[in-house]
């Protein structure tokens, strides 16, 4: 009897401990908070914080957007401290001194202008005619007309103007006021005068000592310094001078040889 008392005490105070330890279990499972829920805890912790730190980016602005602007706006503030530095670029004043320097750009740009300049310049040389007249050279008339007045300075010829005999250093041309007067031969213009006789008179160097005189001139093409070929209009006929006015419009033409007359007729062609 006394044995079956202490096997069931015993055996109650085995069930008592089993209950009690599954007691202090289930409280365990329901006060205690699993790993995950304290691992989330600490994220949202965390999370609150990086975002009191961070900016804050306006509705409808992506986070990318924001960091885009952000990197824009450093890069700005950069190159207004380079300006400021003066570490700005200067490319002008580099390619201003390359052409100080005398280096040819890479587009050719030097030798293009140098290629045109030498090309300018032979140009002119082939053009410019060439002041060698001999008594060979061949002329040809300034205008077409018959001759009023002849030259002759061995004996006197007479001049109906002035109704008088007179040695005549050059010959009058007729012609039509307003026709065009070409350059017998190529000249430089040596002088354009007013003359009381011959009006306006355009006196030109044609090499080897002679000259060429043209008068009763209007409306001139040509300035003194200017070098002409031959067949250029140098100017028109003009309205006779007093001198003339019995003759008519034409064009006084004389010729000289170290400042002293010849006959232009002998260097016309016939």
């Amino acid at each position: 009897m006394t044995k079956n008392r202490i096997v069931k005490y015993a055996t109650n105070t085995a069930l008592l401990a089993v209950l009690a330890a599954a007691g202090i279990g289930a409280y365990q499972l329901g006060t205690s908070k699993p790993e995950e829920n304290i691992q989330e805890e600490q994220e949202f912790v965390e999370m609150e914080q990086s975002t009191e730190e961070e900016p804050m980016v306006d509705v409808g602005t992506t986070e990318v957007e924001a960091d885009m602007e952000n990197t824009s706006g450093d890069l700005a503030g950069t190159e207004m401290e380079d300006g400021a530095n003066g570490n700005e670029e200067e490319p002008l004043q580099e390619e201003t001194a390359v052409e100080e320097n005398g280096q040819q750009p890479e587009d050719g740009t030097f030798a293009q202008s140098e290629e045109n300049t030498v090309t300018d310049a032979a140009a002119g040389a082939v053009e410019a005619p060439v002041l060698n007249f001999s008594e060979e050279t061949q002329m040809e008339w300034p205008v077409n007309g018959n001759i009023l007045l002849d030259y002759n300075m061995d004996q006197t010829v007479y001049f109906p103007t002035l109704d008088q005999y007179k040695l005549s250093p050059a010959i009058a041309v007729q012609a039509a006021e307003g026709a065009p007067v070409l350059a017998s031969v190529p000249g430089t213009v040596y002088s354009i005068e007013e003359n009381a006789q011959t009006g306006t008179t355009v006196t030109m160097e044609i090499g080897s000592g002679y000259q060429a005189v043209y008068g009763q001139l209007k409306d001139l093409a040509v300035e003194e310094g200017a070098t002409v070929d031959k067949g250029t209009v140098i100017g028109y006929i003009a309205a006779p001078t007093k001198y003339y006015s019995e003759e008519g419009s034409n064009l006084y033409f004389a010729m000289k040889k170290d400042g002293e007359p010849v006959d232009p007729i002998a260097y016309l062609p016939e």
